[in-house]
């Protein structure tokens, strides 16, 4: 249960496409970007039957990081009183997503576990695939890495259809390579926020990977219209199952295109 609440606001799935049922293109997806500015998902929380909390997807802004477009993503997570009785977790997680490259610029986890602040901080040097510290330490990455948080954009631009795979290969830390996805099938599903058309995708995890496991069973539900929304995820955890669903959300100022 402890290692179920520290994780369930990491989803951490980086990704590019190598092999794909349906091929797409840069150019392609920058023009059909399927989430915007002032877009915000809200997620009520439960592992097994049990209530544990809330989590919230938010695009802030596309401005610039250090002189490149980029999409600025918030993440914040909370414990519910109940289970905070028992083990208490805050974490806020924000990312620089660079907007005609997508991949990552850099990434930052303030958490508090139980009283026990934590913290991550790194930028992304792309052409020496490098992750730097705050204090200027160095770990390798893998070419074009995409951070933990960012993932839950990117593969929303990926070209889903029933039966398409993906072997992808840019997790942020090269030897949790590679990811495996697959579309498993279309399927309607009900959640608070309403009643969607779905992508059922299925995830194969080298290593575990924060709430996702090796061997486990690792979905996500998206939403099989332009805006590709995560409506629904499950794993696996033990005798347990975490689950996340929407609540709510708002779409955010459609843009064309990202100059």
């Amino acid at each position: 249960m402890k290692r179920f609440l520290s994780n369930f606001g990491v989803l951490a799935l980086t990704l590019v496409p190598t092999t794909t049922h349906a091929q797409t293109s840069q150019a392609d997806t920058a023009t059909a970007l399927a989430f915007s500015p002032g877009e915000e998902l809200t997620y009520q929380v439960a592992y097994g039957v049990v209530p544990a909390g809330s989590w919230s997807l938010r695009v802030e802004e596309l401005g610039e990081f250090e002189g490149r477009p980029a999409y600025h993503f918030v993440s914040k997570v909370e414990t519910n009183e109940s289970v905070s009785v028992i083990y208490e977790l805050s974490s806020a997680e924000e990312a620089w997503f660079d907007a005609t490259e997508f991949y990552s610029l850099k990434y930052t986890r303030q958490s508090i576990e139980n009283d026990k602040p934590r913290s991550r901080d790194y930028r992304f040097d792309q052409e020496q695939n490098l992750r730097i510290t705050a204090n200027g330490d160095t770990k390798p990455a893998s070419p074009r890495a995409v951070d933990q948080l960012s993932i839950m954009y990117f593969i929303r631009l990926l070209p889903f259809e029933p039966g398409a795979k993906f072997t992808l290969r840019n997790m942020a830390d090269p030897e949790d390579n590679p990811l495996a996805i697959q579309v498993l099938k279309k399927e309607r599903v009900k959640v608070p926020a309403g009643t969607f058309e779905t992508y059922l995708v299925k995830l194969d995890f080298k290593t575990n990977h924060g709430m996702f496991k090796k061997g486990g069973e690792n979905l996500i539900w998206i939403t099989a219209d332009d805006r590709r929304m995560p409506i629904k995820l499950s794993s696996k955890i033990g005798l347990g199952r975490f689950r996340a669903e929407l609540v709510e959300f708002s779409i955010g100022k459609t843009i064309a295109s990202v100059d």
